[in-house]
């Protein structure tokens, strides 16, 4: 005779470990659904700023660039007032951009050109900041040099080829070097700048104008 079937009771059934974790992860989801939600579209929403910001650069960067072509197509052609106005238009719209820092340069050169050597200090003090591009920074040096011995302080001078020289390549250091001569033999340290020009013309594959502006110095003392 057969023996009835044993109720199995819930307790007895073995549970599958991994089905077990599925059950939780789906019990917390329906109970945080909302949040989970909001996670997502604030990740998307994230995604979808963050490239727009790029695409904003972007376009802010080419809109500049465009801007100071403008600009110093009118200063080549020295049309200063037109150039004068451009460039400080891109600094007014284009605010932390390389374009800005050439129109801080131009404006500065173009207020010492014009013996306007407040203006132009303010100018170059704000493009040396950021010493971008690096291929004008030499000649922003020399004309803050020279206002500086315009007011007859020589160590304003020298301080500012020397801290630009710390950062230099040798190429360009060279050319402040030679000023910075000439500003010692102006004030009246011979032998230093006597010091600087035998440094100089030391060097090898020296650029010839650099070397003849050099030899020609040390026979001035």
């Amino acid at each position: 005779m057969l023996k009835p079937n044993r109720k199995i009771t819930r307790k007895e059934i073995k549970r599958d470990p991994f089905l077990e974790t599925i059950d939780k992860l789906e019990f917390k989801f329906e109970q945080n659904k909302r949040t989970f939600f909001n996670v997502i579209l604030f990740i998307i929403a994230g995604i979808i700023g963050v490239n727009f910001l790029i695409t904003k650069q972007s376009q802010n960067r080419i809109d500049a660039n465009s801007a100071l072509g403008i600009a110093l197509i009118a200063f080549d052609n020295g049309d200063y007032d037109n150039a004068k106005f451009q460039f400080e238009s891109i600094i007014s719209e284009f605010s932390g951009t390389t374009a800005s820092n050439v129109a801080n340069f131009y404006l500065g050169t173009i207020h010492f050109q014009n013996n306007d050597y407040l203006k132009s200090e303010e100018f170059l003090n704000a493009y040396i900041e950021s010493k971008k591009p690096a291929l004008i920074y030499v000649g922003a040096i020399k004309m803050l040099s020279h206002i500086a011995m315009q007011r007859n302080d020589y160590s304003k001078a020298i301080e500012l080829i020397d801290n630009a020289n710390k950062s230099m390549d040798n190429d360009h250091a060279v050319h402040l070097s030679l000023l910075k001569a000439r500003i010692l033999k102006d004030k009246g340290d011979l032998d230093l700048a006597r010091d600087i020009l035998t440094e100089i013309t030391s060097q090898n594959n020296l650029p010839i104008k650099i070397r003849q502006e050099s030899e020609e110095l040390m026979g001035m003392f």
